[in-house]
């Protein structure tokens, strides 16, 4: 016993330590900036409870996102590669930090369907940006782990944010949760400025360049790349299922089991808390190991398996299951998709590669509130978890042919 916990303890100190200091740079950002989105988890709540809006029109609305991440993601990612990562990071906090507060004020379908693409387009820029710098401060072995510092950081941040931001939403009201999204991503954007001039750009080391000559892959855009272009095809199959916890499942668990807004804060930050304890040493015991791809298809399973349990009798025990079977397969499956696309792209391209891999996670959160919460009004929710396991056994399949 004793024995186990001081490898346990070693893990967790190997786990993180030696990071650079431009990743803890990164993650003391992304800390800052995902406190504040606790609106996200309540949006389609809000847009249907609060605003009346239907379920169909909601899922219209809320794929303005995902229109603006694609956008953000292929500007943020393009710029990425000409002007540097850093200046993309705090524009990016800037505007999406004024637009979150100005979108109290819409009620309107266009002025709302507007607001939330503009501040998606400009949040959004922030992702392909914060992967190129890990791609240019760390080598290839080291990329999952630095990935999974960086969601460490997102899941501290939302940890206490969905929890609080339902209690702010019962009590005080949306409007609160508003000034909070814009607020701390107008903080994140001073800190950045703050220290920006100690942030340099460190060159790539060695280990961080592709297995071929760099100049054969240069040549190669990511959408000539086959196996690339198949990974982002898996990609795709994996997020839609996976963005169904923020878009669908909220509303199922209000509408149909009748927990409100502050059950669905607390399961969301059970998901972050399980994260923050568990990824940062099971993703470096993995690497350690070399078993990236045994993980990876665990993880998968998990995520296609985590929706079944909504198909039982309404209670809490089965969101609990649920919850559970999504945070460990969101913890081993997802900071090895993006360090994998990190590792895929050459180092002169890595901007328009992870523009490309998060334009793939944008069409999912158009497609995800669109096409999920569109049938399940035609269709209904007990079908709609058996379709979002199928699709998560294709992506599966898919990643298998390519890993």
């Amino acid at each position: 016993m004793r024995k186990t916990l001081t490898r346990t303890i070693d893990l967790y100190k190997e786990s993180y330590s030696g990071h650079p200091k431009e990743i803890w740079i990164l993650a003391i950002l992304t800390f800052i900036n995902r406190f504040g989105t606790m609106v996200f988890p309540f949006l389609t709540v809000y847009l249907t409870t609060v605003l009346g809006f239907s379920l169909e029109v909601a899922g219209i609305i809320a794929s303005a996102f995902g229109i603006g991440s694609l956008i953000g993601s292929y500007a943020g990612g393009r710029l990425s590669d000409r002007v540097g990562p850093n200046p993309v990071i705090l524009v990016s906090f800037i505007f999406s930090g004024l637009l979150f507060i100005a979108l109290q004020w819409a009620t309107t379908f266009w002025s709302l369907f507007i607001l939330i693409l503009a501040a998606s387009t400009f949040g959004e820029a922030y992702r392909p940006a914060v992967t190129t710098a890990i791609g240019q401060y760390v080598p290839k072995h080291e990329t999952g782990r630095s990935v999974a510092l960086i969601r460490l950081a997102i899941n501290l941040g939302m940890t206490a944010a969905p929890a609080l931001g339902g209690f702010i939403a019962v009590s005080v009201g949306y409007a609160g949760l508003f000034w909070l999204d814009g607020i701390t991503c107008l903080l994140a954007a001073l800190y950045l400025g703050v220290i920006s001039i100690r942030m340099k750009k460190r060159n790539p080391s060695k280990a961080a360049a592709p297995d071929i000559p760099e100049e054969e892959v240069e040549a190669v855009a990511p959408f000539r790349n086959p196996q690339y272009l198949i990974y982002l095809l898996a990609t795709l199959a994996m997020s839609f299922a996976f963005m169904q916890w923020f878009y669908s499942v909220p509303v199922f668990i209000k509408d149909e089991w009748g927990f409100d807004e502050r059950y669905i804060g607390v399961l969301m930050a059970l998901n972050c808390v399980l994260i923050v304890l568990i990824e940062m040493p099971a993703i470096h015991a993995i690497e350690k190991q070399n078993k990236v791809r045994n993980f990876v298809v665990v993880g998968l399973i998990l995520i296609g398996l985590c929706y079944l349990p909504f198909l039982m009798e309404g209670g809490l025990f089965w969101c609990l299951v649920s919850v559970l079977l999504f945070s460990l397969g969101e913890i081993l499956y997802l900071p090895f998709n993006s360090s994998i696309a990190i590792n895929m792209s050459p180092p002169k391209r890595r901007g328009d590669y992870m523009a490309w891999y998060w334009m793939t996670w944008s069409v999912s959160k158009i497609l995800a509130p669109t096409l999920g919460l569109g049938f399940i009004g035609f269709f209904g929710y007990e079908w709609f978890w058996v379709v979002l396991g199928v699709l998560t056994a294709i992506s599966l399949w898919m990643h298998i042919k390519v890993l």
